[in-house]
């Protein structure tokens, strides 16, 4: 079954009583973050062509990293990514400008323009990075959620990967080790049905990854990644027993992505049927609409609210575009850094 058709199995809680403010920032964010990501495919295929390297877009799963900021405390809460990571660093509060510095390769960006597309990193709030191996960044979430466990911080690790990565050999040490402890990790598979080409049906035996998680000793289940109410819901419960010291929760966001798995994907292992009826649980449209039944918001807000997003990364984009390349003498600083050197 195509995670398209996939439907949520657990029931969103009540929503409380609200007046919009909330729901407006949700919606300006994830319409930024989808900004972002169609002016960074305009940009890395235009001739002159200024963003080398891979580049994962995220166009289509914004409710999942929308929805985790909702609940993400950027003073003990812990965030760790693999590559497709634009969207959750623009939702964690990382500056446009500052994300699309780092994709030119200028000394402005998040990370000096060293790292590019797949290794977006904002220490200070949480935001441990994109990570370029494909499951490499599950075993060091889990030693994050080993360190706030230890010092007792009462923080939470957010540790994402695709559906791609739940055959690694990380996946499964990971998810032992950190129920054996009951760390306080969540896992978060963002299952958009396709590892780079290949869909989760031609290489899992099981195909319902929230299964995967069975044999760990954790809660396990789907959730509508497309849905950021849902997404704020179960992320939260989970948050919440992680935090009393119940241990880690195993969830699968089922959702889609618009773009190709890197700019080189031509998506022919798609039909043009299942991408249109992926279009019809587009998380911004459900969103829109949700907001639009409540009172919350009009066309003409939303309208105004797409302006300005657009404005915005127009504006990040040309001061990326001016700003300074790294200094050739600066290019083995921050390669390594040592608490303790060694002595001499």
């Amino acid at each position: 079954m195509a995670v398209a058709d996939q439907v949520q199995r657990r029931p969103p809680a009540p929503r409380p009583q609200s007046d919009g403010r909330l729901e407006r920032e949700r919606l300006r964010m994830m319409m930024l973050i989808r900004r972002f990501e169609e002016r960074t495919y305009q940009e890395y295929t235009r001739p002159g062509q200024k963003i080398g390297g891979f580049c994962h877009l995220y166009s289509g799963q914004e409710a999942i990293a929308v929805g985790t900021a909702a609940i993400f405390d950027k003073s003990k809460d812990y965030l760790i990514n693999g590559y497709r990571c634009h969207g959750h660093s623009l939702a964690l509060g990382m500056s446009p400008h500052a994300a699309m510095a780092e994709l030119f390769g200028k000394a402005t960006g998040c990370s000096h323009g060293k790292g590019g597309s797949m290794h977006l990193f904002q220490a200070e709030v949480g935001n441990n990075g994109g990570h370029g191996i494909v499951g490499g960044q599950i075993p060091l979430g889990v030693g994050m959620a080993f360190a706030q466990s230890y010092k007792k911080t009462g923080g939470v690790t957010f540790c994402f990967l695709g559906d791609g990565a739940v055959n690694q050999g990380t996946h499964n040490e990971s998810l032992n080790l950190a129920s054996l402890f009951k760390l306080p990790c969540i896992f978060v598979v963002e299952n958009n049905g396709v590892a780079m080409g290949t869909q989760v049906e031609r290489a899992s035996a099981e195909i319902d990854l929230a299964q995967r998680g069975c044999g760990y000793g954790m809660p396990h289940y789907n959730i509508d990644g497309n849905d950021v109410d849902v997404v704020i819901t179960e992320l939260g419960k989970a948050k919440e027993a992680a935090a009393r010291g119940e241990g880690p929760t195993y969830i699968v966001a089922n959702t889609y992505r618009f773009r190709g798995h890197s700019m080189s994907d031509p998506l022919k292992y798609r039909t043009k049927e299942e991408a249109e009826r992926a279009k019809l649980r587009d998380p911004i449209k459900l969103y829109q609409q949700r907001m639009k039944d409540n009172g919350w918001i009009n066309d003409e807000q939303i309208e105004a609210l797409d302006h300005q997003a657009a404005q915005e990364i127009d504006q990040a984009t040309r001061q990326a575009d001016a700003d300074p390349f790294p200094a050739p003498e600066d290019r083995f600083q921050e390669i390594l850094a040592e608490k303790y050197p060694l002595e001499k």
